[in-house]
């Protein structure tokens, strides 16, 4: 990340070797809506294949998600994949980012993203352990006695604990802004 409010350059140079649309501009990028960041990771997953399975049905379309809470969820599995691909931790907070607050963490978050995404890693391992689907042995042959899991409950199961996981880090944001506001007085 670079100094000052050109942040915004290095993102727009990386995504434009990637593709052409969404059109990557100044005025999108320092304050990036949900909805541009969520055409960024369609066009460099159309790209790239990364994060393949990591999302299905409406939430591939970002004119679906349109709830807040949603949108955090969207978010906090593309996080945790780039930081699982990256081996990096990310200091991006997803209700910052919805927020609109932040952009030069939002790029940063980008920035980590084109690079995972250009890496040519596979990402299907880590998007298992995103989602929380697999896993060690001991957990597949208990899984095998006890039945398939469809693949209905997996997803629902991957979503539940992607919403348990944002309304964490909500409380842990919101405990943060009050310890904030506290030491401010």
């Amino acid at each position: 990340m670079t100094d000052g409010d050109d942040y915004w350059q290095t993102t727009a140079e990386m995504y434009g070797q990637l593709f052409q649309k969404p059109k990557m501009t100044q005025k999108l990028l320092c304050k990036p809506p949900f909805r541009y960041l969520h055409d960024i990771f369609t066009a460099t997953q159309a790209a790239t294949g990364y994060g393949d399975g990591l999302y299905a049905g409406a939430e591939l379309d970002a004119k679906a998600i349109t709830e807040k809470e949603a949108k955090i969820n969207f978010l906090v599995k593309l996080i945790q994949l780039t930081e699982c691909v990256t081996g990096e931790q990310l200091d991006v907070k997803p209700t910052k980012i919805v927020a609109g607050q932040e952009p030069e963490r939002t790029n940063a978050f980008l920035q980590a993203l084109f690079r995972a995404a250009t890496a040519g890693i596979d990402t299907a391992p880590h998007v298992a352990q995103v989602l929380g689907v697999g896993g060690d042995e001991e957990e597949e042959k208990a899984s095998d006695q006890d039945g398939q899991e469809d693949a209905g409950e997996a997803a629902a199961r991957a979503q539940a604990e992607a919403q348990a996981q944002a309304r964490a880090a909500q409380e842990q944001e919101a405990e943060r802004a009050a310890q904030e506001a506290e030491a401010k007085r």
